[in-house]
């Protein structure tokens, strides 16, 4: 396999391009962009150990989305003919194979059927900072406030975006889940599988609903396909989350500090 390099903010590929390889990403990250009837939408990104661009090589079709380097990337350019033994016949690339998959479809399939406006509404342009600002981003749980008896929850969120769904109790599926944090819960669930994803874009931390049946609710504002909202901005400070119902015990709390 030979190996790319891609600047921060250079093209991979375009949409409509013809498929010549796929790819597996190294180091860096990529941003998958695909346009629907509202516009360009991010599909998904990225992440070292994860592959691309295989579908138009597979079936044999211009490229259906754009792939761009949101950092500086490397990736290994996978030909056709090395497909299979490159990712089929290794169990570890093909695991994470298929969790992307799966993951690029539900989303492709959310963006392309709801009939909402899924853009996150955006602070005004300012002018670029002096320097990169630094931020922590914690996840803590509120179950002492909502009667649940389970093991509290405090994380620091070192990675983005930063999935949030259900446990999985079949081991075959859960191999091929892509949640960061996977909380367990007895029927009558208030969490989906893929209930939501905590991002950064446009200068901003948001919250991403991920198809959920319920939604979440944020800083008192209902964020879910059934909502007409998919994305809500997430403030620097405390954020009040409840995934599920607004009475849901599923409550916690995003602390976002600027360290810059």
């Amino acid at each position: 396999m030979a190996t790319e390099h891609f600047h921060s903010g250079q093209v991979i590929f375009r949409e409509g391009d013809k498929s010549h390889e796929a790819y597996y990403l190294v180091s860096g990250l990529v941003e998958i962009i695909i346009r629907t009837a509202n516009g360009a939408r991010s599909l998904a990104k990225i992440g070292p150990g994860e592959i691309f661009g295989e579908m138009g090589m597979i079936m044999d079709r211009p490229r259906s989305a754009t792939a761009a380097a949101l950092e500086n990337t490397v990736v290994e350019t996978i030909a056709d003919a090395d497909f299979e033994q490159q990712i089929v016949q290794r169990p570890d690339r093909l695991h994470t194979y298929l969790a992307t998959l799966f993951e690029r479809i539900r989303k492709t399939d959310l963006l392309l059927t709801t009939t909402t406006d899924v853009t996150v509404p955006l602070i005004p342009k300012q002018p670029p900072p002096a320097k990169e600002p630094v931020y922590r981003v914690k996840l803590r749980s509120h179950y002492d406030t909502t009667g649940m008896e389970r093991d509290p929850v405090s994380k620091t969120i070192t990675k983005l975006p930063f999935r949030i769904g259900r446990a999985y109790f079949d081991t075959a599926v859960s191999a091929l889940a892509r949640n960061d944090l996977a909380l367990e819960e007895a029927a009558p669930y208030q969490l989906s599988r893929n209930h939501c994803e905590i991002d950064f874009e446009h200068g901003q931390f948001i919250l991403r609903d991920r198809g959920s049946k319920l939604g979440s609710w944020v800083n008192g504002e209902h964020v879910g396909v059934e909502a007409g909202l998919i994305a809500c901005p997430l403030k620097i400070g405390e954020n009040q989350i409840t995934f599920g119902n607004e009475d849901s015990p599923h409550r916690y709390s995003i602390t976002i500090e600027d360290l810059g």
